[in-house]
């Protein structure tokens, strides 16, 4: 229903409005109630009638208050707009409207106006009680067809969820199956990119012969990257333009992770359609980058895949612990070396290889989950690489997959099977991989994992140190290989990761990935097409590909132009990466040129305003102003001095301005500091974890500046452990083992940091026993080698000074992960093993004596006290020393 230039969407809520007198005489008979007053004398009227009753009417301005509110409220029910008039809307009126939408990359830099006039032409046609029909001038793999007429609540739909393509427009295609839908529009709005192709003439021509046509077109058409290669200073790009587009700008290079490297500025000259900007980078930096984007215009053809990022191999990091803190990851030197000739992600295994990772690095590491092991299986039998490096993980157990089969222990200087000297390395013998590279003088190896000696291993090192002992090895597995290095990723065990050789023996190695066991490169038959890893959408970010996608022969990839069965975005075929742009290097691109009989506009029109907002505002503002007056009536409403109104409103009006602020949801355990204890499934063991956590919590608050919350049990397999600094682990009555999922999400919740006290609870008979619990507890978990915790360890002084690490029944045995893998960490551990039974203990149920509850209370301050701060406590030893110089400087 149209009043005048209001229009009513659901007009039968005005019928609503026939009650407003009703509603009048209610409220108007319905006084308020009476105010109270203490009056003892009036206890002296009590019983006695009155012949006359008279009613007081509620105030005749409260009514009408009252009645505007209830009026607002149907009104917005009815869903009113304000319409631009009939002569000035192309899509009003009765009869169909045909709405053509130029969807390709072109439109995107100006979507959200393509998209709300779209909206506007939809809403007009819906107030004429007219149908609407769609033509989309970018090719799709289920294209919309332009003769099945929508209805107006239809066509929105359809509107709301339409998102650019990212390839061009094709006017010529959208033009025949215009001329087979037979379609005959009362009128037609052809929403434009501004920008010519090959079939804009004959599009024109047919919407002219189908009746009027109004086009619209934005003030500024889009640019494109058609360029962009490495230089000797950077990066170059090549920006394209029609006549009339904005005349200059900027463009950023950035990594694969979206990292920002540089940016250039560029300028077209007058009447120029082609300009070039420099990125101004050192090579070393440029080598890594992997796009270029326009800075300010979002489209796929704004967005440039660099094809010298994209030929290097894509290498994951199996480091996922470290993500957020890379400086004490085991891969931090990997990542530094390998990041110009090669584009990295980090994750965990199975995500890498589904993100199509070439080759895989993994840190030191003993057993792999099942899940992660079964896939990188898979992975080496389709050709993938792995590299790994040894430690004092792979020393203490060894897991496949590995090259050669591996002595336990390591090789140490000092130790048993020992160096009298330092080793360095032999040259690199013709057959290897390293053959020519050069050694430095002082690179020095003083901690390694032997390897058994054998013929089958002398036929895989790659590298010997002086002595002969093999430092990397390698050999296939399946279809590809796996290259191990006998010594960490970081300096712990040797300087070599501190050298230029260290980057060039990965270089040499991440060049097997993609080929078989010789390092021979496949043969194309083998090799298969090209396949997209990553598509692009019409706004240029990469996500994963649909299933529409078809793989691409490779004979005719490089005559590929961008479409719906090879969009833009990264391909691969064995191994080796290509790339398909939006916007090829050829592209011109030149203004919309429309005939004479076609009406043209731009986006800023006329468009259609709701009203159903401010109507709705209105009405609850209303709301609270009669909430008040009501208050006020009955006397419930406190009297506050003038400069405390003031105060009051000026306060109101100020967080009335106050921008947005969202609060973190209640449930969100990142609130409050909490100590965890892992559900054992025996109600009375988890009864008495959260029952000595709270007693430990109690005491946490009393005596330190730490205030823990009510202790939470978490369940190791499905929950995020990372937002709990320490996790309590008793072992249950029957202790079994882990899940695979819960070795997954405790291996990563120790690399990020946290601490796990595993609680044997058997009072050292752990000792004695084979089948300990610990050892069943954690089978399968990627546990460093532990060593017993020494009296001056940092756990005992934390907090409070402890000779011994008492449990609910005197001194107990505790081991940690040993000093040279907690190193990573800048020497905190993150795994603590031990028999105390301290829950018992810190409860009171289980201690021998309340002094012994005590030193166990103690005991667990200082570990959460760890957990919290790290290790800085150890750095007292070097207090005496620094007093005594800073007494000698005086």
């Amino acid at each position: 229903m149209t009043l005048g230039p209001i229009t009513f969407a659901a007009p039968w809520a005005l019928a609503a409005l026939a009650a407003l007198p009703i509603l009048f005489l209610v409220l108007r008979a319905s006084p308020p109630p009476p105010r109270k007053a203490l009056f003892p004398p009036v206890r002296l009227l009590l019983g006695l009638q009155t012949d006359e009753q008279s009613r007081e009417r509620a105030p005749l301005w409260l009514v009408l208050l009252r009645a505007l509110m209830a009026t607002l409220a149907i009104l917005a029910f009815a869903r009113p707009s304000i319409a631009p008039p009939a002569s000035a809307a192309p899509g009003g009126g009765a009869g169909s409207t045909l709405l053509v939408i130029d969807d390709g990359w072109t439109a995107a830099p100006h979507w959200s106006d393509v998209r709300g006039a779209s909206l506007d032409l939809v809403a007009q046609a819906e107030r004429g009680g007219g149908s609407v029909s769609l033509l989309l001038t970018a090719p799709s793999a289920r294209p919309i067809d332009p003769a099945g007429a929508l209805t107006a609540a239809d066509a929105r739909g359809v509107v709301q969820r339409l998102d650019p393509k990212p390839w061009s427009p094709d006017r010529a295609d959208a033009a025949r199956r215009l001329a087979a839908a037979a379609v005959r529009p009362s009128r037609i709005v052809w929403i434009t990119d501004g920008l010519a192709d090959p079939g804009a003439a004959d599009l024109a021509r047919t919407l002219e012969r189908l009746g009027p046509v109004t086009a619209i077109t934005p003030a500024l058409t889009a640019r494109a990257i058609v360029g962009a290669r490495l230089s000797d200073t950077g990066v170059a790009v090549d920006v394209a333009r029609a006549p009339g587009a904005a005349p200059q700008g900027a463009v950023a290079a950035e990594t694969a992770d979206g990292r920002s490297l540089g940016v250039g500025p560029f300028r077209f000259a007058a009447n120029q359609t082609r300009a070039q900007a420099q990125i101004a980078l050192p090579p070393e930096i440029a080598a890594r980058t992997a796009r270029v984007r326009l800075i300010g215009e979002q489209s796929a053809g704004a967005t440039r895949l660099l094809p010298g990022g994209a030929d290097h191999p894509r290498v994951g990091l199996a480091d996922p612990g470290a993500a957020g803190q890379p400086l004490p990851s085991d891969l931090f030197y990997v990542d530094r070396a390998l990041q110009p000739f090669a584009a990295l992600q980090r994750g965990p295994i199975r995500d890498l290889i589904a993100g199509r990772a070439q080759a895989i690095v993994l840190p030191d590491q003993s057993r792999l989950p099942d899940a992660d092991a079964a896939a990188l299986e898979r992975f080496l039998e389709r050709g993938g690489l792995v590299v790994r490096f040894a430690g004092p993980r792979l020393a203490n157990e060894s897991g496949p997959p590995l090259p050669v089969a591996l002595r336990p222990g390591a090789r140490t200087l000092g130790g048993a099977v020992a160096w009298e000297r330092p080793q360095s390395l032999q040259p690199f013998a013709a057959e290897s991989p390293f053959h020519g590279l050069a050694i430095p003088e002082d690179l020095v190896v003083s901690r390694m994992v032997l390897a058994e000696p054998g013929l089958e291993t002398e036929q895989r090192v790659w590298a010997r140190l002086d002595d002969g002992a093999p430092i990397v090895t390698a050999a296939a597995h399946g279809r590809g290989l796996v290259v191990l290095f006998h010594v960490t990723g970081n300096p712990d065990w040797s300087n070599l990761p501190l050298s230029g050789l260290f980057v060039d023996l990965l270089r040499r190695s991440i060049a097997f990935s993609g080929r078989g066991e010789t390092g021979a490169a496949r043969p194309d038959a083998a090799a298969g097409p090209y396949v997209v890893t990553r598509a692009m959408d019409g706004f240029g970010a990469l996500a994963p590909a649909g299933g529409d996608v078809a793989s691409i022969a490779p004979d005719a990839f490089e005559a590929a132009r961008a479409g719906p069965r090879s969009p833009p975005g990264l391909y691969a075929r064995a191994g080796v990466a290509a790339v398909i742009d939006a916007a090829p290097a050829d592209l011109a691109l030149a203004p919309l040129v429309l005939p004479e009989g076609i009406a043209r506009r731009g986006f800023d029109g006329p468009t259609t305003l709701s009203l159903i907002g401010p109507l709705l505002a209105l009405a609850l503002a209303l709301v609270a102003l009669d909430l008040l007056v009501s208050l006020a009536l009955v006397g419930r409403l406190p009297r506050l001095p003038a400069r405390a109104a003031a105060t009051a409103l000026a306060l109101a009006l100020a967080l009335a301005a106050t921008p947005e602020a969202h609060a973190q949801a209640g449930d969100d355990p990142t609130l409050e500091l909490r100590l965890a204890y892992a559900q054992t499934g025996d109600a009375a063991t988890d009864a008495l974890s959260r029952e000595g956590l709270a007693a430990l919590s109690a005491v946490l608050r009393e005596r330190t500046a730490v205030e823990p919350g009510a202790p939470i049990g978490v369940d190791l397999a499905r929950d995020d452990l990372s937002v709990y600094p320490f996790i309590y682990w008793p072992a249950p009555p029957r202790p079994q083992r882990l899940s695979s999922e819960a070795l997954a999400n405790l291996d990563r919740y120790m690399r990020l940091g946290g601490m796990l006290l595993v609680d044997t609870r058997d009072g050292g008979r752990q000792r004695q026993e084979t089948n300990r619990p610990a050892a069943v507890m954690l089978a399968g978990l990627d546990a460093p080698p532990l060593e017993q915790l020494a009296p001056d360890h940092v756990v005992s002084r934390a907090f409070y000074i402890l000779r011994a690490y008492p449990g609910a029944r005197g001194p107990s045995a505790v081991w940690a992960e040993s000093a040279s893998v907690a190193s990573a960490r800048d020497g905190v551990a993150s795994l603590f093993v031990g028999d105390g039974d301290w829950a018992a203990a810190w409860s009171g149920r289980g201690a021998a004596s309340p002094r012994q509850r005590e030193m166990a209370l103690r005991f667990g301050v200082n570990l959460v006290m760890v957990s919290l701060t790290g290790n800085y406590k150890s750095d007292q030893v070097h207090v005496p020393a620094l007093l005594e110089r800073l007494g000698r400087e005086r």
